[in-house]
Parts: structure tokens; C-alpha cells; sequence
């Protein structure tokens, strides 16, 4: 990380020596360490030693909470990296250090050296980027309050120095909101404001682009501020919602925004007629547009107006808006990358459930099997002596009756231990409608309860393919599961809905060119048969930017704790590995078709 960071001094203080030995040994080569054993002992060493960069600390030690050491530390000096380290997970302890300690991270015992080690030197370029900004803040103001002393003595120079002065101390104050605050969306309306005042437009727009059903680009306004003074009413009129490129014979813009272009100028000096007339609709005289970028995409725009005057848009206003654009961009992605990682975090702990709920279901199943094997031998005892006396009894009835659903619970017992087992890795030639048997056995009697009607197609002659079969199993179980939601969810809306899930499995005869287009690889074996397993629901189904977004690592529209935290990423992934090919389709309110295309080698397929 280099010579800066290896410099930096960090505190970390835990109730227990052995930990501070391993954290002193792990980590001096990188970092001056200092080490304490209370938060008493924290507060004199922070106190006597200077520059102390980063603070980690343990959250349940006597005397003194790691929260209550790290909000003392905050008020001492804010710019320290604050880090809350326990192996505890109650929510209550990391709300309490996130709204009174204002942590950076929450990691949880037992640390991994290299992900601690990486969150260090995070830590310590945050510290570094901090007081770096907070030294160039200083010497910006330094420099502004030089420019007004100046600005006496130069009275040719006074309007241009004057708003020069005022455009980059509103910048700075957009810089300082949207980089030390979390949430950018509270701050910005009265950031908009300085900004327009201080460069005297009319107006000022954010606009977010999104992609309607049929696939058009859209703008959306989502935040707007006008001068409360001098200007006529009708410039207080907002924008119709949404905004189109294409209807409105925009696509020149559209085409500049998205190569991350600024568009700027008199609204008299354009040369297309119907962004001329769509402009002075709207009372604009003069414009400037910046792209607002998230990485390479272009998430929207910020717009300056003048309702008033046609006007120059010198340098300084000009770089004030890329600024402007290039700050809330960034903001917009720490925003995402937050998100995401919440996302992350809850799934990665819900799948750790979900493992060792697998590892459990073995054991439960062996210890159940026992009592069953009991129950059954007494039913069938039972069953014998009313066949001799009486076999039409109701109590012979009932002896039936348990034996058949002891075989039911038997079976859903060996399907949970089949599924909750690693897999193998052994691919062998199988006919998949066993395997698809086996998932089923989790979900008929669910779809039951939910009152999920369920139809199953299968074909009673399907060609064997070569795949894992527990893997496959998994496919199956986590497409069901979304299924399953989908539909709950749009029952919530529509009570009156008849909530249905169909399962099929079959096999085709492609071409040539559909082949080509499968992503799955092809050799000098592979057939243009194929086995297409389908999952359909009538659920809430997905827009168009969902259903282009549905495969990517850790992106839901679930909320934290609903459905099984796995995602369709993991699904696409087992689909890759096992050289298949998915298809997804989908409407807003219309359900979702899932279709798994399986590959059939030659010697396999069914002329």
C-alpha cells in the first residue's frame, strides 16, 4: 500500500492479552501499533500520543463499551478511523455503534488477517483522503478570502473574480455534503439552491434516466429548484413526467450524455427545431447540461437554466457544473456500493444458516428414521391382526393410513438428506425427471398449504444427459423458490388471484443457428437435441430493467430476510458450471418463464 500507510498509527484495544499479541504481531509490519486493555487506558493513550490514525476496538469489555470508548474518541478527534471489532451479533450492538460511535466497519470474531488487513489500509486511505481534503478545503477558503481582499483593488476584475469566488465556495460546500455524509438525497435541494444563486440562473434540474418495458430510453425528474425571485410563473410549471429522447427528437443529447458530453448555449443558437420549441415551452433562454456518470454509465443529468436572458457560460460555471455532476456520481455509487454490500452481507449470513441447517438435516433425519421404523412395524402389526378379525374396521382403516404416511415421511426424510449432502462432483448420464421427483418432494406439499395450483409436464421418454444431479436438484429447488414469491407477492396486491406455478420438462429438435446461439460449449458430441426444463409462474413478474439486471451478483428487489438470500446469480452460476443455457422472460405484472436448454450428446439422443 506504500510508504504513507506504513506510517499510520492504530489503536486497538480488547479486555483479552492474547488477542492484542496476535493484532500486534499481524499487523506491526504495516502499521505502528499501540495496544490497550480498557477503554480507560484507550482514552490516556489516544490522548497523550498524536496522529493516531485508526481505532479498532473490542464492543464488549468491563467498564467501558467499545461504543462508549469510540463516541469519546469521535468527539476528541473526528477525523480517527473508528472500527467496532466483537463476536457478538446482536442488532442492538450494531445500531448502538452506528448512531452513537459513528463507525467506519463492524467486523465480526473470529477476524480473517488478510480481510482485516485490507480493511486497515482502507481505513487508513479514508484517514489520509479526509485529512487531505480537509488541508485543500483550508487552503481553498485561504485562497477565496485572498481573492476578496483583492477584489477592492481590482475593480475592472470585481463581477468576474466576485462570482468565481462564490461558484467555488458552493462547490465546496457540495463537495464537503455529498463526500462526509452518507445519505446525498437530504442535502441536495439546498445545495441546488446555493449553486443557483450564486451562479444566478433560473433554475436547476436533476433528471435520473431509466428503460421503460419497450426498451426506450427515459428521463425522469427527480429533484428541481427555481429563484424565488423575479421570475414569471409560468417558469415554476414543472417538466411533464417521464421524458422521452425519442418523442421529443432529443436523441442528439442522448447520444452526447451518453458518451459522458456536456451540452451548453443560447437556446436561439440550436439548430434542431424541436428541442428549440420543446426548450422555449418551457421558458428556457439559456441552458447547461452535464451527464452525471455512476463508473462508465450515465445515471442522469444536472441542468442549469436561464428563464431571463440569453447569457455566456464561462469556464468557471462550466467546471462548477462537471463538478457538480462528477460529485453527485460519486455520491450516487458509495450509495449503490453501500447497498450492494448490505445486500451482500445479509445473504452471505443467510446462506451460513442455510448451511448449517443442511448439515443438521442429516442428523435429524437419521434420528427420526428410528421412531418411524417403530411406528411402521406397529401399523403393520396393527394391520395384520385386523386382516385376520376384522378388515374393514375403521381402526383397520386407520392402521393404513399410518403406514401410508410413514412411507410419505420416509421419502421427504431421504430427499432432505440427498439435498442437504455435498455434491459429489460425479456427472453421470441420467434421465432428469427422477431428480426432478426428488426436488418436487420439498414443494408439493408447500404449494398445498399456499394454495399454489401446480401443474407438472413431463415427457415420459426423455434422452439422457451427462450433469450432477444434486446440482441440478438445486436449480430446480431455487427456481421454485422464486417462483413461490413471485406469486405470494402479487397475491398481496390482488387477493383475488389464483396463484399458479408450472413445472416442465422436455425435449426438442433445434437448428443449426439455435444451437449456435445456446451459451452452453459445443463439441464434436453435442447433438441439436435438447433436454428444456421450464419454471413459469403468474407472479409479480419483472420490468426490463430487472429482468437485464436479475443474473448479476448480489443485485434483488427482495427486502433483507425474505425468500432464500441464494439469488438467481448463484442459479446461473450452477447453470454455467453444469454447460447449460438460461433464457429468462418476463413483464411487470405478467410472471416470469425460467427455461434451463441441456445439452444431449449423439449417442444419447432419441430419433
Amino acid at each position: 500500500m506504500g510508504d504513507i500507510l506504513d506510517k499510520l498509527k492504530i489503536l486497538y484495544v480488547d479486555d483479552e492479552k492474547a488477542n492484542l499479541i496476535n493484532f500486534s504481531i499481524a499487523f506491526k509490519r504495516y502499521f505502528t501499533i499501540f495496544t490497550a486493555d480498557s477503554g480507560p487506558a484507550a482514552l490516556e493513550i489516544f490522548e497523550n500520543t498524536p496522529d493516531i490514525a485508526i481505532v479498532v476496538a473490542d464492543q464488549r469489555m468491563p467498564r467501558m463499551t467499545g461504543v462508549e470508548l469510540l463516541r469519546q474518541i469521535r468527539r476528541l478527534e473526528p477525523d480517527a478511523v473508528r472500527i467496532i471489532l466483537t463476536a457478538y451479533t446482536d442488532v442492538a450492538d450494531i445500531l448502538d455503534s452506528i448512531n452513537k460511535g459513528k463507525i467506519y466497519h463492524y467486523i465480526i470474531k473470529p477476524w480473517e488477517e488478510d480481510e482485516l488487513l485490507q480493511l486497515l489500509h482502507k481505513a487508513g486511505e479514508m484517514y489520509l483522503l479526509t485529512r487531505e481534503n480537509k488541508r485543500l478545503l483550508k487552503e481553498l477558503n485561504e485562497k477565496n478570502r485572498q481573492l476578496e481582499s483583492d477584489v477592492g483593488r481590482r475593480k475592472r476584475l470585481e463581477a468576474i473574480l466576485v462570482r468565481r469566488d462564490m461558484v467555488l465556495a458552493a462547490v465546496n460546500d457540495m463537495a464537503r455534503a455529498l463526500l462526509l455524509n452518507r445519505d446525498w438525497q437530504l442535502y441536495i435541494e439546498e445545495l441546488m439552491g446555493r449553486m443557483g444563486l450564486v451562479m444566478g440562473v433560473s433554475r436547476i434540474h436533476i433528471l435520473q434516466h431509466y428503460v421503460d418495458d419497450s426498451g426506450d430510453l427515459l428521463v425522469n425528474p427527480r429533484f428541481r429548484w427555481v429563484a424565488s425571485e423575479g421570475m414569471p410563473p409560468e417558469v415554476f410549471d414543472p417538466l411533464p413526467t417521464p421524458l422521452s429522447y425519442s418523442e421529443l427528437r432529443f436523441d442528439s443529447w442522448r447520444k452526447t450524455f451518453l458518451q459522458g458530453g456536456l451540452v451548453c448555449g443560447n437556446v436561439s443558437s440550436f439548430d434542431e427545431p424541436d428541442i428549440v420549441s420543446f426548450l422555449q415551452n418551457y421558458s428556457i433562454r439559456s441552458i447547461a447540461v452535464a451527464p452525471i456518470m455512476v463508473n462508465e454509465n450515465c445515471w442522469g443529468m444536472i441542468g442549469f437554466e436561464d428563464c431571463l436572458n440569453e447569457r455566456e457560460w464561462p469556464a468557471p460555471e462550466l467546471d462548477a457544473l462537471k463538478t457538480a455532476a462528477s460529485l453527485l456520481g460519486t455520491a450516487i455509487l458509495r450509495e449503490n456500493v453501500e447497498q450492494s454490500l448490505a445486500a451482500h452481507q445479509a445473504q452471505l449470513a443467510h446462506a451460513g444458516r442455510l448451511t448449517a441447517l443442511g448439515e443438521m438435516a442429516s442428523g435429524i433425519g437419521h434420528e427420526i428414521h428410528q421412531p418411524l421404523t417403530v411406528i411402521n412395524l406397529g401399523a403393520e402389526t396393527c394391520k395384520s391382526y385386523f386382516d385376520k378379525h376384522d378388515s374393514h374396521c375403521p381402526a383397520a382403516e386407520a392402521a393404513d393410513e399410518m403406514r401410508t404416511n410413514v412411507k410419505k415421511i420416509t421419502n421427504i426424510i431421504n430427499s432432505m438428506r440427498s439435498f442437504s449432502r455435498a455434491s459429489s462432483g460425479d456427472w453421470k448420464k441420467v434421465s432428469l425427471q427422477w431428480p426432478l421427483q426428488e426436488a418436487m418432494t420439498f414443494f408439493k406439499e408447500q404449494f398445498r398449504l399456499h394454495m399454489i395450483e401446480y401443474s407438472e409436464l413431463v415427457s415420459p421418454d426423455l434422452p439422457l444427459v451427462r450433469t450432477d444431479t444434486q446440482k441440478f436438484e438445486q436449480i430446480l429447488v431455487n427456481l421454485l423458490s422464486n417462483a413461490r414469491y413471485a406469486v405470494d407477492k402479487k397475491q398481496q396486491k390482488n387477493p383475488a388471484l389464483v396463484k399458479k406455478i408450472t413445472v416442465s420438462l422436455h425435449y426438442e429438435d433445434i437448428t443449426d443457428e439455435e444451437l449456435a446461439a445456446m451459451h452452453f460449449k459445443k463439441t464434436e458430441t453435442t447433438s441439436n437435441q435438447v433436454v428444456i426444463l421450464e419454471v413459469k409462474d403468474n407472479g409479480i413478474g419483472m420490468n426490463q430493467d430487472v429482468l437485464k439486471r436479475c443474473l448479476e451478483p448480489f443485485f434483488t428487489t427482495k427486502e433483507v430476510g425474505e425468500g432464500t438470500g441464494l439469488g438467481l446469480s448463484v442459479t446461473h452460476g450452477i447453470i454455467r458450471e453444469l454447460n447449460f443455457h438460461l433464457a429468462v422472460e418476463s413483464r411487470e405484472g405478467d410472471g416470469a418463464a425460467f427455461r434451463v436448454v441441456i445439452p444431449v450428446e449423439i449417442a444419447d439422443r432419441i430419433a
